[in-house]
């Protein structure tokens, strides 16, 4: 063999060796979604044996991520079956309602019925015309073009009505306890946002054409931002420690046999007798306090506290409460000849921990403890 034909099989071996590292590339960021999504909903179908009906829907809402991009892999490695075409198309319009059912499951107390099951009827009827289409001997293509358009409909109905209905439940939060650490659903708020910015980034991924990623490692954009994007929806999600059925069920245990009548007693007067009870017995510093030890110790329904303190103070009844500790908090630091450390000053105050204390103290201050502090030192 002369030396030209050693390089033109040189050449050929090392193109041999890229097109070879490039299919597997490939392979792997066409999977990567579905696996993400397998993986959490194993995890998911285990914990929803002993878990609420939260926990079910998020582990219904990953099996149809899982499905999804199932259908995805296979595009990407092979040729589509037109039955696969179909189950992709249901799907893709099935995961929003989903995820939107799964919001009501933790936001809402109670059961949610059959009745609330309707948001799935698009993917039903989806999945009837693409039948009926397929049995027939003709394409689904036609499906696309209202499936994406529904797609998009359903991706700003429920970021929108999501965000309202967690916005609300957070403000509940707020108005029933005054340590709202690890019970509000802000995380989900949050990732409603990166929902949303994936949601469309997908859509333009769609109008741009699945072909263009089919043979080209521009794949692994949209495969790592998925794949990060349902990972962390799962992740958060799974940790969530308190939804409505917990915040119900302790405004059961606490106000039991308790009549929630209305109440004649003038507000004003209600007011000057919370602050006079907050300031006599500083039931401010009691951790874990909620709005209905308040309404025990007056006498009078948890609902009417609330409604008073929101009206005439203009602020939740976390914040009403937190003010107390973080003024209580100030005298504590400025006359700290004990050594006490700030932490312990918090805890002393009310606060279940240091996150809650700098923040609720920054956010009524301005200021971190050690700046306000030492704001106040003559030297």
């Amino acid at each position: 063999m002369n030396k030209k034909e050693r390089k033109d099989n040189h050449f050929c071996y090392l193109c041999t060796e890229s097109y070879d590292m490039t299919a597997t590339l490939h392979s792997i960021f066409s999977t990567l979604p579905f696996a993400v999504c397998l993986v959490w909903c194993i995890i998911l179908v285990l914990r929803a044996r002993t878990s609420g009906r939260d926990i079910c829907l998020l582990a219904c809402f990953a099996g149809v991520c899982t499905v999804l991009y199932f259908c995805h892999a296979v595009f990407f490695n092979g040729d589509e079956h037109p039955w696969v075409k179909l189950l992709y198309l249901c799907c893709n319009i099935s995961v929003y309602p989903l995820f939107w059912l799964y919001i009501r499951s933790v936001s809402e107390p109670g059961r949610l019925g059959w009745r609330a099951c309707w948001v799935l009827a698009p993917a039903l009827l989806c999945a009837v015309c693409g039948i009926v289409s397929l049995a027939s001997g003709r394409p689904v293509l036609w499906l696309e073009l209202p499936v994406r358009g529904v797609f998009l409909l359903e991706v700003v109905l429920v970021c929108f009505f999501g965000m309202r209905r967690l916005a609300e439940y957070d403000r509940r939060v707020e108005n029933f306890y005054a340590d709202t650490d690890r019970k509000t659903l802000a995380p989900l708020r949050s990732l409603l946002f990166f929902f949303l910015l994936t949601s469309f980034l997908s859509a333009a991924a769609g109008v741009l054409g699945r072909e263009l990623f089919a043979t080209s490692l521009l794949l692994a954009l949209p495969s790592l931002l998925f794949s990060t994007m349902l990972f962390s929806i799962f992740f958060v999600a799974s940790r969530l420690e308190y939804t409505a059925e917990e915040m119900d069920a302790a405004a059961a245990a606490v106000s039991a046999g308790a009549a929630e009548e209305p109440v004649t007693e003038d507000m004003q007067a209600l007011l000057e007798r919370i602050c006079a009870l907050m300031e006599s017995r500083q039931l401010f510093r009691t951790q874990g306090f909620k709005i209905t030890d308040l309404a025990t110790e007056l006498g009078t329904n948890r609902t009417y506290v609330s409604n008073c303190i929101n009206r005439l103070r203009g602020e939740s009844f976390s914040d009403f409460v937190n003010s107390y500790r973080v003024r209580y908090a100030q005298i504590l630091l400025q006359m700290n000849d004990s050594g006490k450390t700030i932490a312990q000053i918090g805890a002393e105050a009310g606060f279940t921990g240091d996150t809650s204390f700098f923040r609720n103290f920054k956010k009524i201050t301005g200021r971190t403890p050690s700046e306000w502090l030492s704001d106040r030192d003559p030297s």
